[in-house]
């Protein structure tokens, strides 16, 4: 019998590799040019498994895929090449890790680090507010038939949004499934929250009572497992298996990558307050330019990109404010900055003003470098701003000079303006992390009682934080922001001070990162 050599490479160029869930799962193999493989789990229901991988060079996808090989969800987003990967099992069975390496030979270390399995959790009660739900409900029980609830819901879309009394509205989110549990991440709670099933339907709901001016984006994940785990980690077990609210009519598109799966998008409300202007609508100004480099750091010992947006008809005879950007490219992908300075710039409301978005090194470094970091600070001095003055002429004061930042970038933003009064002049802080305390010391608040201790520095602030950003720490963003002002305040310093009705989120983000650069514009 003859054997066709061309039909066995194709047969076998997939190799598979077969694991239970009662054993370990480690890949450390070598991963040729045009070379895709499969790797078999067998996993629990409601099991959440977190994993890693590390590669020499990047490579093409990481998916998972289910019993049958069709995918679920992809694991690897902007193809770096080392990370870490989070899913939950939603059924019990044959599971797949498909790697496909499109580029040179690479060495790859790819590892299942810890399976959670599921315990068993006690169901919410809620009462039924939403007067519309009440009356379909009833319209339900008449009928013995949901179908005219839910087309009723698909074109009215989610969350229904009620008039209360005054600025206040019931918001409800809706969910159609017949699933062991249903959580909201993300909406007005500072943590997750759980869904109500209406008498073992397939109606979930959940409603709050909220106020005008609301903007808020969220998810919706199913069959989450109850874990015997840290809270970080049952959140991280949430947040794997969330996706976009298939009822949402405003959905939010956080990446910029090619055939993004329902994991990677958000869903989005707001309650119109006709006091808040959204400047990151396209309104058909002249656009900006930008450039993107790499600089590499003898300080810090590692690259990173930076990217420079110059402002239509830049002049650099002329004076202009100067923004740095942590998150770079966040803030250009998901809160498209440079829209919103080319809108500020067209109308007037600010400066022209060229910005650098600074991207993190690598996700690791973020957690390193933006907390206080005297050696990050150093570099931002000694060696980024000698840089960019290489790309593009400006003249510098620190009057001109903005820094800013969300979360650990608005930590950041406030102690390098602490150390370099004389380079950065101007903070905006996003709901910056001033509950961060030094590592191995009793020091919460740490940057605020900084401030506390020294003279007045010729710094401007803009800060700001949102209301429901608060529950989950002991002292969270909202109180340690409040407690910031305060001590700003008591010194003296020139404050902005906003607090937005909504949490920790771009979506959210976006329109007060305007309200902070015309509060600190030379206008």
């Amino acid at each position: 019998m003859s054997i066709n050599f061309k039909t066995l490479f194709k047969l076998f160029s997939i190799f598979l590799y077969s694991f239970s869930f009662a054993n370990s799962f480690e890949v450390d193999e070598i991963l040729n040019h045009n070379s895709e493989k499969l790797y078999q789990l067998n996993l629990q229901k409601r099991s959440f498994i977190t994993g890693s991988f590390k590669a020499t060079s990047s490579f093409e996808t990481l998916e998972l895929l289910d019993k049958n090989r069709v995918f679920i969800k992809s694991l690897l987003i902007n193809k770096k090449p080392q990370g870490n990967f989070y899913f939950v099992a939603n059924y019990t069975g044959k599971y797949y890790l498909k790697v496909k390496n499109r580029n040179k030979q690479s060495r790859l270390k790819l590892k299942i680090d810890k399976i959670f399995h599921h315990q068993k959790e006690i169901k919410p009660q809620n009462k039924i507010i939403s007067a519309f739900l009440k009356q379909e409900l009833k319209n339900i029980e008449k009928t013995k038939s949901s179908k005219a609830f839910w087309e009723k819901v698909k074109k009215r879309g989610t969350p229904l949004i009620e008039h209360l009394k005054a600025d206040e509205y019931i918001l409800t989110f809706l969910h159609k499934g017949l699933n062991y549990n249903v959580k909201l991440l993300g909406g007005p709670t500072a943590d997750y929250t759980d869904f109500i099933r209406y008498k073992n339907s397939e109606i979930w709901y959940k409603s709050f009572i909220v106020k005008k001016g609301i903007r808020m984006s969220y998810q919706i994940a199913t069959d989450i497992p109850k874990l015997n785990a840290p809270r970080f980690t049952q959140k991280m077990a949430l947040i794997s298996n969330a996706t976009a609210d298939p009822f949402n009519k405003t959905p939010y598109i956080y990446t910029k990558e090619k055939n993004i799966d329902k994991y990677h998008a958000l869903s989005t409300f707001f309650i119109k307050d006709d006091k808040i202007k959204d400047w990151g609508v396209e309104e058909g100004n002249k656009k900006g330019e930008t450039s993107t480099y790499n600089i590499k750091s003898k300080i810090l010992n590692n690259s990173r990109d930076i990217t420079i947006y110059k402002p239509h008809n830049y002049n650099y005879k002329k004076e202009h404010d100067i923004l740095f950007v942590f998150d770079g490219k966040n803030y250009q992908n998901k809160i498209n900055t440079t829209l919103i300075l080319d809108n500020l710039i067209a109308n007037n409301k600010i400066k022209p003003t060229i910005a650098i978005f600074i991207n993190n090194a690598s996700k690791k470094s973020r957690s390193k470098e933006l907390p206080p970091n005297k050696e990050f600070a150093k570099f931002m001095v000694k060696e980024l701003f000698p840089f960019i003055k290489t790309k593009v002429k400006f003249t510098h004061k620190s009057s001109n000079t903005i820094i800013t930042g969300s979360s650990y970038g608005g930590l950041a933003s406030s102690y390098i303006a602490f150390l370099y009064p004389d380079f950065f002049g101007k903070v905006l802080s996003q709901s910056g992390s001033y509950w961060w305390a030094p590592k191995n010391k009793d020091e919460a608040q740490w940057l605020t009682k900084e401030f506390s201790k020294v003279k007045k520095k010729d710094i401007k602030f803009y800060l700001n934080a949102g209301t429901y950003e608060t529950g989950f720490l002991p002292l969270d963003i909202l109180e340690t922001n409040r407690h910031f002002r305060t001590v700003l305040v008591a010194k003296n310093y020139d404050l902005t001070y906003e607090e937005f009705i909504g949490g920790h989120d771009y979506f959210a983000w976006k329109i007060y990162l305007a309200n902070g650069l015309i509060a600190l514009s030379n206008k």
